[in-house]
């Protein structure tokens, strides 16, 4: 009977010894889930500077934004469609479409 103890006691060590494993490696997965996070921003933010579309002159995006125009002679201003959608993208591209008349 002692003996059943003891080997139940050496159970309970080893599963608590493997539970603790568990939670270092579940430590360690965090962090380097946290890296991974990072790295792949960092991947996201190179990706953008060197766009092809960052490189576009102005003309090629004017005429790109007009064409983006809707049809309609009346049109209600809505602000997911082009010229307001197109002052969100970024900076350049609202600088952009505030500067070309033919939107407005």
């Amino acid at each position: 009977l002692q003996r059943d103890g003891e080997e139940l006691l050496n159970i309970d060590s080893v599963v608590g010894n493997l539970q603790a494993e568990i939670e270092a490696i579940h430590m360690r997965m965090a962090v380097q889930q946290e890296k991974r996070r990072v790295v792949e921003t960092r991947i996201l933010q190179n990706r953008a500077r060197i766009s092809p579309m960052r490189f576009l002159p102005t003309e090629i995006l004017q005429q790109i934004f007009k064409s983006c125009l809707p049809n309609d002679r009346y049109v209600i201003p809505h602000i997911l469609s082009a010229p307001l959608l197109l002052c969100q993208i970024c900076r350049r591209w609202r600088d952009i479409a505030q500067a070309t008349p033919e939107l407005w």
